[in-house]
């Protein structure tokens, strides 16, 4: 478990390899291992690459996982101030505190929130993936109409290649795009590229936030008891967030963490326009939600034997191929594996407490570097990292193409987070929808009039014409 923490930890640190490339890379190494030992083996993993995503969020304005792309609103401008120390601990100790209470709420209410899943259907799922991209394009950036044209760039970029109701769309004739853009690249292009170009466009002598980000304050990046206090209630709307929306086959941790965020944006008793700054909360709200779905997430994977994401595909996978079989009676007939992925879960979370402790002091001294230094170390390990995806040239060519574009939205401050969630969401809202179609023969109204999936529906209307009437009367007091 010791080596999974560090593993997951540092694959998870790396731009695009999320806990699913990182449990797909540790997959042979099980082979030797007892069942037992390689459940736990990969739970270390799994929750150790949730919060190493944040690392690279933070520290370069590049996310390690899709989940981590909300940690840089407030974590990227955090470092930037000379904070880095501080969000990177509120990072390690929010998570925690997700994982440890999720945990619990495996162990006691696991009947009970696999029933919650059952209840969502293609419909419903659906009706999620439409709320969901509501509020990306309500809640990132200043203007609702800026949010909504980035939701539908991810959206379209989402289409590209094969359709799941047949066909192929806007590949232009190019063979490359026949399978549609990766994930990994689309993360990189839109969230590090723009990044990197900045870098590599600083001189010595012409930044001047590097002043603030060299002076590491020590009583700036302390994290106390009463820091934490007050981020209690950001932690406990989190780890419910994350727990409940992980009991829900598919969303996974970039839905819990986009949910977590704007629920904090609500809640919090900062004005909305605060969030982006450098908020204590705005790191915290996320990062307990996305630690908190790995226990959630195992809630229908063992309960039901459906996988949540891809990191619990292979999870079950190994089981399966151990002769364990996931379903309602693995928890009346399988004790010692439930239980022995229960301790994983606690251990993994104090484990990876310790490790984070004894690696901040080195992940802070990241921050500590010029920017025309560290320029060509990024550029040169984004470039390797999208080329190492799939071996691939046409995939740094996108990677390089599409970073472009974002650094040339950025300039028109079309904000860059909703196309990459977007992104994340069409094929959830796409693949959904024709699975509800099927089911439904075709009737769109009976499909929507479902109850769920209209209260969903409406809220997510809600939540667009909310967005804008808050949009229009900060105008107005402005004005």
């Amino acid at each position: 478990m010791v080596i999974g923490v560090i593993v997951g930890t540092l694959l998870g640190a790396l731009p695009g390899f999320g806990a699913a490339q990182a449990l797909a890379l540790m997959f042979p190494f099980t082979f030797a291992m007892e069942p037992i030992s390689g459940v736990l083996f990969f739970i270390s993993i799994y929750a150790a690459a949730e919060y190493g995503g944040s690392i690279p969020a933070i520290l370069i304005r590049t996310p390690g996982t899709t989940a981590a792309a909300i940690t840089v609103l407030d974590g990227f401008p955090m470092a930037r101030k000379g904070l880095a120390g501080r969000a990177l601990k509120i990072s390690l100790y929010t998570g925690v505190f997700g994982s440890l209470f999720s945990s619990f709420a495996f162990l006691f209410g696991s009947s009970g929130l696999a029933w919650v899943g059952l209840q969502f259907g293609p419909t419903e799922m659906f009706a999620v993936g439409v709320f969901g991209l509501a509020i990306i394009g309500s809640f990132f950036g200043s203007d609702p109409i800026k949010g909504f044209i980035a939701t539908g760039i991810g959206l379209f970029l989402a289409t590209i290649g094969s359709s799941g109701f047949s066909g192929t769309r806007f590949t232009f004739g190019q063979a490359a795009l026949l399978d549609g853009m990766p994930l990994i690249v689309i993360i990189i292009g839109i969230m590090a590229m723009p990044e990197a170009f900045r870098l590599m466009m600083a001189r010595k002598g012409e930044d001047p936030e590097l002043d603030k980000t060299l002076n590491q304050s020590a009583e700036g990046n302390h994290v106390g008891w009463r820091d934490m206090r007050t981020l209690m209630p950001t932690m406990w709307r989190g780890t419910i967030v994350g727990t409940l929306i992980g009991a829900i086959p598919g969303p996974g941790a970039t839905v819990a963490s986009l949910v977590a965020y704007n629920e904090e944006k609500r809640w919090s008793k900062h004005p909305p326009e605060a969030f982006g700054t450098g908020l204590d909360e705005g790191v915290a709200a996320p990062e307990t939600a996305n630690n908190a779905i790995v226990a959630g997430s195992l809630i229908p994977s063992l309960a039901l034997g459906i996988p949540g994401s891809g990191a619990i595909a292979i999870l079950l996978g190994l089981l399966i191929s151990r002769g364990i079989v996931p379903g309602p009676l693995l928890f009346s007939q399988g004790g010692p594996l439930v239980m022995s992925v229960f301790i994983g879960l606690i251990a993994s979370a104090l484990l990876m407490l310790v490790v984070g402790i004894a690696g901040i002091r080195a992940f802070v001294q990241v921050a500590r570097i010029p920017r025309y230094i560290l320029a060509p170390f990024v550029m040169i390990t984004l470039i390797i990292g999208t080329y190492s995806y799939q071996n691939y040239s046409a995939h740094v060519v996108m990677a390089l193409v599409i970073g472009a574009g974002a650094y040339w939205l950025e300039k028109l401050r079309v904000p860059l987070i909703p196309i990459v969630l977007a992104f994340v969401m069409g094929p959830i809202v796409e693949a959904n929808l024709n699975r509800a179609m099927v089911i439904n023969g075709g009737d769109l109204q009976a499909m929507l009039l479902r109850p769920l999936a209209l209260g969903i529906l409406v809220l997510a209307l809600v939540t667009a014409i909310l967005s804008f009437k808050r949009s229009r009367s900060g105008k107005t007091a402005a004005a």
